[in-house]
């Protein structure tokens, strides 16, 4: 059996051990974290840079919907083919009877 002083030296050097080993995850752990803040970091610079190009084409995308109404509207429309020399009819044409031709089944033609 151990005496009492041999049981308390091995005891010690138990409690080194732990206390290193305890001591080597904590700067093993802390080094991790620093590698995981980092990355996370570059990340979130990209994804920011990201988020202000979909802002900017959103923007771009308003206006250019915006332009194209504003070409494909019916006054804008009217007003350059009035430039380009089409003319808009003044009265639109109607028929009457007296204006329709009437054929009987028998092939003669009447007005």
């Amino acid at each position: 059996m151990k005496s009492k002083n041999e049981l308390i030296e091995s005891m010690k050097k138990y409690r080194i051990t732990i206390t290193s080993a305890l001591f080597l995850t904590i700067i093993l752990l802390s080094i991790i974290q620093a590698i995981v803040s980092n990355r996370l970091t570059t990340s979130g610079i990209i994804l920011g840079k990201i988020e202000d190009e979909i802002r900017y084409y959103k923007t771009e995308n308003a206006s250019l919907a915006e332009e194209y109404f504003l070409v494909s509207s019916l006054n804008n429309i009217s007003s350059r083919a009035a430039v380009l020399g089409f003319v808009k009819e003044k009265s639109p044409l109607v028929l009457t009877k007296s204006d329709l031709v009437l054929t009987p089944l028998s092939g003669a033609v009447r007005q």
